[in-house]
Order: structure tokens, then sequence, then C-alpha cells
């Protein structure tokens, strides 16, 4: 039988995860996850593959604000609204090949944000309706993401991890692969060929496997950068398109919302 053993959301996208016991998922991935996105003063997107320290940066959703504070200084934070920015400035921001409007937090946050990752930058926010359509070689029309690198979900299984780690001299946590759904149950990269499943129901659609990059490198609690896992990852789990870890997925179609919570059954 095959579970959800974890959820987690990048309200921020590149910065520190939060881990749930149930989301709301609706047809643009879970509920808050990467809606805000950091910046440069060109509009372009920063991510941990330039800036590792990001990862030391936590979210905390907390009384209708999104708190954000250094992992060794909690005492030292900013809040913005989940309901998105007080002020209305929209503005430009490119992520990977897609130019879309945001709005801009204050300057207060851009501020804190600045001085924490050592470089000047933003900090945006994605209305819902602004949500990027999927690129058309894998995406169907209507389908979107908000600020993810492609798709709306990634999900994990734990077998997976359990086989990479086998090949690994020091084992890796979950935490590296930045999935948003964690499963337990099933063979090893079992999820690479789903094509369509089920959450307690619900239905799903698999996309595609997702193609990693140097991210999975960084320690997520330390920021430090190693050559693991992606190494040996590459050894074994290389296609046409690149290293392979996780499943891409959205929302079945005609599927409007949902919750997801830790133990539904998954079937596929």
């Amino acid at each position: 039988m095959k579970q959800i053993s974890g959820i987690y959301i990048y309200p921020v996208k590149s910065l520190g995860g939060v881990e749930l016991s149930e989301s709301a998922v609706g047809p643009r991935g879970l509920a808050y996850d990467r809606q805000w996105m950091v910046v440069d003063m060109k509009g372009m997107f920063i991510t941990q593959r330039k800036v590792p320290k990001m990862a030391l940066i936590q979210p905390v959703l907390r009384e209708g604000e999104l708190v954000l504070a250094h992992r060794r200084d909690r005492d030292d934070y900013m809040a913005t609204p989940l309901s998105g920015p007080e002020q209305d400035i929209e503005v430009s921001v490119q992520v990977w090949e897609d130019s879309v409007k945001a709005k801009l937090c204050r300057e207060e946050v851009n501020e804190w944000l600045s001085d924490q990752l050592g470089t000047f930058c933003r900090l945006v926010y994605l209305p819902l309706p602004n949500a990027r359509p999927l690129a058309e070689k894998y995406g169907r029309p209507g389908e979107s993401t908000l600020f993810a690198d492609s798709c709306p979900l990634l999900i994990t299984g734990e077998a997976a991890l359990q086989d990479l780690n086998s090949h690994l001299a020091d084992p890796v946590p979950m935490d590296r692969f930045r999935p948003n759904l964690v499963f337990t149950g099933g063979a090893a990269y079992e999820e690479d060929e789903w094509s369509s499943f089920t959450i307690s129901g619900v239905p799903f659609r698999g996309i595609r496997k997702c193609t990693r990059c140097k991210v999975i490198n960084t320690d997520q609690t330390t920021a430090a950068v190693y050559q693991e896992p992606l190494a040996t990852l590459a050894t074994y789990r290389r296609d046409a398109q690149g290293v392979n870890f996780g499943l891409h997925a959205t929302l079945g179609e005609e599927q409007d919302a949902a919750l997801i919570r830790l133990g539904d059954q998954i079937s596929v």
C-alpha cells in the first residue's frame, strides 16, 4: 500500500520548506507553494543555484502572514501578508523563459532579504490569475503553475531515496530534493511511470520525470555545497533529458481543488 508520508510547501522559491500535516491542493499546486520569489534588481529570478545560503531563510505561515527568519536567528524576522503585498506595485519578473507580472513586496522586506543574502534583491508575489502556462511540450491547455520551475507538484518516493542512499557513502535526507509530496510503499522509482493516479480518490496526472540540477548537492540545513548526490545519481539515473529523481504532476482534468493529508492512500 502506498501512502502520503510527507507534505511540504516552499512559499518562497528556493528558500526553506514548510512541513505540513495537510494542505489544500488546486490546479496550480499546494496552497501558497512558490507564490513568492526572490528577484534581482532587473527582475531575474534568484535561486540556490546561485545563492546557496537561501536555504537558511526559513518561512513560517502564521496568523495571515508569511514570516521570514534566518535559521540561526529567529528573533530577527520580517513578515508580509499571505494575501499579497499591501502596496499595489506591479513589476515584470523573469523565471526561466517566462516573463510574468508580479506584485512587489514592501521595501523593508526587500532590504532585510538583501542584507540576509548579501546581494541586492526584491521579494515578489504572484497573484493566482497571473499563473504561468505549462510548456506546450508537456502541458495541456489551461494547465498552469506559479513560480515552480516547470510544474505544479513534485512527488518523490521513500523507496527511491533508500535506493539512492545505498549507493552513497554518506546518505542524504529527502529535503535535498525539495518535494511537495513524499510517499511510502511501492518499488523504487515506480513513480516514473505514473501517468494517472489518485490520492484518496482525487485524480492526478503524472506529467514527466523531474530533471535534477546541482541544488540537490546543497545541504538544506547548513547551505554547504557538495558533489553528492548528483554525481552518483548521474551514473544510473540519466536519460536524454538529464538526471532524474521524482515525478512532476498536477491535478486531474476537471478537478478544481482537494485536501491532502498525511496517511492518504495512493492508487495507480
